[in-house]
């Protein structure tokens, strides 16, 4: 699977292209849920701040800074996540291509992230990847509300993700399955436990169902011999 953006016709399209994500990606993609992705995220952005603040660098700040507050939201980034993932019904993997957008900037211009510019970061990485990846999107107005900016904050921030990250919003479905991977890897082992239990059940359902399937088969192959018999006799 391939994402991509058409820029000049300003249409936004997913094009089937790759399908031949190797199997266990296939199957974290089914098993990592929203809560999983969300702390991943979180945790991803507040060890990339707490090491730049170590390292003392500073957080752009000015005319041409959209990013920049200096009001941060009483929320924690987990709750501010899950504010977003909860009104805008955002799916898995367009919040996983919202996070690569940020990763991409970061490492394009060497961009400082911090505690003033990760929520509206967030926000509009958000607006964007919805407007990418999905069909049903909403007016800017309202990821407003979710975020407490204004809708002029929103469109500036948005254009200049998009204008910085030099309007490549192209993401292969390979780079999405790496992020499962290290989502897989860093979760929690009671998180491990909850989702092995899962499988088991599952498997089990399957396999009950399967017998059932079995055994009423084998009684409809005895009652048409019985009847075949009858028959005959």
């Amino acid at each position: 699977m391939e994402f991509k953006n058409d820029q000049n016709a300003g249409i936004n399209t997913i094009n089937e292209k790759d399908n031949k994500a190797p199997i266990i990606s296939k199957s974290l993609e089914d098993i990592i849920n929203k809560d999983d992705i969300i702390n991943f995220i979180a945790s991803a952005f507040y060890s990339i701040i707490h090491n730049n603040k170590l390292m003392k660098k500073k957080q752009f700040r000015g005319a041409n800074e959209p990013f920049y507050s200096k009001n941060i939201p009483v929320l924690n980034l987990n709750k501010f996540l899950i504010r977003i993932v909860k009104y805008t019904e955002i799916e898995n993997n367009t919040l996983i291509v919202a996070y690569l957008y940020i990763m991409k900037l970061i490492k394009k211009e060497n961009f400082v992230l911090g505690i003033n510019n990760v929520y509206r970061l967030l926000l509009g990485s958000v607006v964007l990847a919805k407007k990418v990846l999905e069909d049903m999107n909403l007016y800017n107005s309202y990821y407003c509300n979710i975020g407490g900016i204004s809708n002029g904050e929103l469109n500036l921030i948005e254009y200049s993700l998009f204008t910085r990250i030099d309007f490549n919003v192209n993401l292969k479905m390979e780079d999405v399955n790496k992020v499962y991977d290290e989502i897989f890897n860093g979760l929690p082992q009671s998180r491990l436990i909850e989702i092995f239990q899962e499988k088991d059940i599952n498997n089990n359902s399957d396999n009950k169902n399967s017998t059932n399937i079995n055994k009423e088969d084998s009684k409809k192959e005895d009652n048409k011999n019985e009847n075949i018999n009858n028959k005959e006799s």
